[in-house]
Parts: structure tokens; sequence; C-alpha cells
């Protein structure tokens, strides 16, 4: 699997955190390959209540990434997001593992 560091790490979190869930809209999962599932490949949309913020994993054509944008209490984005941007998916793993370390806010 082209991902499996990325589903490794998120697998793990969800095991490991209280609260962390994630949403897998990617289009490499898609049975039917169009451009739109070939062009955003990743899409990925965790909540992590733990530190209450939200976390997209994402690859639209060459350009990968990972916003983190705070939440509030009712579940909502709030403040500025904080975009990381990747060349690998090594790269893009590693910020990943860099956040979940993390025990505070939006700070990478």
């Amino acid at each position: 699997m082209k991902y499996k560091q990325v589903y490794a790490l998120l697998q793990e979190r969800q095991r490991t955190v209280p609260g962390f869930c994630y949403t897998d809209r990617s289009g490499w999962r898609s049975p039917v390959q169009g451009y739109i599932t070939r062009y955003r490949p990743l899409w990925i949309i965790a909540e992590d209540l733990a530190c209450s913020r939200r976390v997209w994993i994402t690859q639209e054509g060459c350009d990968m990434q990972i916003t983190v944008a705070e939440m509030n209490a009712q579940g909502k984005n709030h403040n500025s997001s904080l975009r990381v941007a990747c060349r690998t998916i090594t790269e893009l793993a590693a910020g990943l593992q860099r956040l979940f370390a993390e025990k505070g806010k939006v700070v990478t």
C-alpha cells in the first residue's frame, strides 16, 4: 500500500488516544478511478479531541500537505490553520508523527 506509513500512524493513534477518529475520503480507495480520484489520491480528515484539533492529510496532484486547525468546544474550527507542505510520503508520515507527539495545540 502506497500510504502504509500514514495509515499505520493513524491506526496507532486511534488505538491509543481516546477521542481520536478519522474519515478517509481518499481517491486511491475508489473502485472507479476517474480524474478526481487520481488527482486527489489522499484525503483524510482526523479529529484529535485530546488536543482539540482537526487535521487534514492530503495529496492533490504532486502536492502533499498536513493542515491543522484548532477546534472549539462545539467541534468547530477556530483561529487560523497551519499548513505543512511535504515532498514525499515519508516526509508526510514524519510530519504526522511529530504532530501526534506534541501535547499542546496547533504547533509544528
